[in-house]
């Protein structure tokens, strides 16, 4: 089926292949009202098969995954070509429906309609480039002329559909109280299965793995975008240490699953093999990152990084600690905050940690057992890893059953 671009005066379709063509961001609202604003047409709302071509987008709106091109999160059409009115279109008129060379030239209307083209064609082509120019300025007042906002915050990468499932009872439920019938509205919606143990027959019993030392299950997350530095780094890869709260951080090109995989082969160099990498990443990405290390780290073994909804979720406080970091740190370094960012995440590593109440480096180079210099071999498969849910033991988790006894007591006095 052919797709052709919804912008006003451009007539480019799925045809060409030079081209890529980008679906309207449905699923956010904010985004999507941002998106309209620039497009200004006028009452009009684009269907799930709309699309935008990528002429409409700077160069710094796109990332590749592999031979895809992908939107990178938050990203916004900018480039249009309209007329020196500010009043928005009408779709239903014949100027937006291109359908003036169908009708009698002779005709008054028609003639206005053909002049009206032949100065917009002419002003385009001078003013296109002054309004890109308007488009990447910082003042606000050239983005307010332009119809543009301030341009959105950085995300953390990863799939809408698994964001969405951890919204949902059932997940969080299964890791705390262990239902065995329970069963939450939106799961069959969301194709949430129970948690079964493979290789035991009548098995369904929720299977919970606990993370008991250091470096052996971590958290991958990349984050941005960020303005680019001068080394047109865009993005930042977050490696975590579930159980001693340990982190890394690596600036990131548009190449992102290269980039990712050359990180985690120098992390693992210097600090040996974990069991596993959870990750939310999209599914496509993290196939790539295997294959990138399965070539450099020369395994044989399963995939190292596991795509797993729980990646987020499973330590909040470290989480909200990185992005208030490096938040700041983008702030104050533009241009370059990837110099700044080894020492800022060691800062970060060399403070108390709210849950343990130690320094992650402590934790992280002054306890047993040593490091791992092999691939080591994973408890279960990777679909049994996925299905699974995970919990931090010890410290961590006495200090938060001491925290809700204390809450639980001072709510029912005896």
């Amino acid at each position: 089926m052919v797709f052709y671009c919804s912008a006003y005066n451009c007539k480019n379709s799925t045809k060409d292949k030079s081209l890529s063509f980008h679906a309207f961001p449905l699923h956010n609202p904010k985004l999507l009202k941002t998106w309209l604003k620039n497009l200004r047409w006028k009452d009009w709302t684009p269907a799930s098969h709309s699309k935008l071509c990528s002429v409409h987008f700077e160069k710094k709106c796109f990332m590749s995954e592999g031979k895809r091109i992908r939107l990178t999160p938050g990203a916004v059409p900018t480039i249009f070509t309209f007329s020196n009115r500010k009043a928005k279109i009408d779709p239903r008129s014949r100027r937006a429906l291109g359908i003036v060379g169908n009708l009698n030239p002779s005709h008054p209307a028609v003639q206005n309609m053909t002049a009206d083209s032949e100065k917009l064609d002419q002003s385009s082509s001078e003013n296109s480039a002054k309004k890109r120019l308007k488009i990447t300025t910082e003042d606000p007042q050239n983005n307010e002329l332009m119809g543009q906002e301030e341009r959105p915050p950085w995300t953390i990468l990863g799939n809408y559909a698994l964001d969405k499932s951890m919204t949902i009872s059932s997940f969080f439920h299964s890791g705390y109280c262990l239902p065995k019938n329970l069963r939450w509205a939106g799961d069959d919606d969301l194709n949430i299965m129970p948690h079964v143990v493979y290789g035991v027959p009548g098995q369904t019993e929720p299977h919970i793995i606990e993370v008991k030392e250091r470096w052996e299950w971590l958290g991958l997350d990349v984050r941005g975008p960020f303005p680019p530095t001068v080394n047109k780094h865009t993005h930042i890869m977050t490696l975590t240490d579930y159980h001693s709260k340990w982190a890394e951080a690596f600036p990131l090109t548009d190449k992102l699953s290269k980039d990712v995989a050359v990180c985690l082969v120098e992390v693992i160099q210097q600090q040996g093999y974990p069991l596993g990498i959870l990750s939310r990443l999209p599914k496509g990405t993290i196939v790539e990152i295997n294959r990138e290390l399965k070539k450099r780290l020369r395994l044989n073994a399963n995939s190292l990084v596991i795509h797993h909804r729980q990646t987020g979720y499973l330590d909040l406080v470290t989480e909200s600690l990185l992005n208030e970091m490096l938040d700041d740190l983008v702030k104050k370094n533009k241009g370059f905050w990837h110099v700044a960012l080894p020492a800022a995440t060691l800062n970060l590593c060399c403070m108390n940690h709210p849950t343990t109440r130690e320094k992650p480096f402590t934790h992280m180079y002054a306890k047993e057992p040593a490091f791992s210099s092999s691939p080591r071999q994973l408890p279960y498969n990777a679909t049994d890893i996925r299905l699974s849910s995970f919990v931090i033991s010890s410290t961590e988790a006495s200090n938060l059953r001491a925290v809700t006894e204390t809450l639980v007591q001072l709510r029912n006095p005896i």
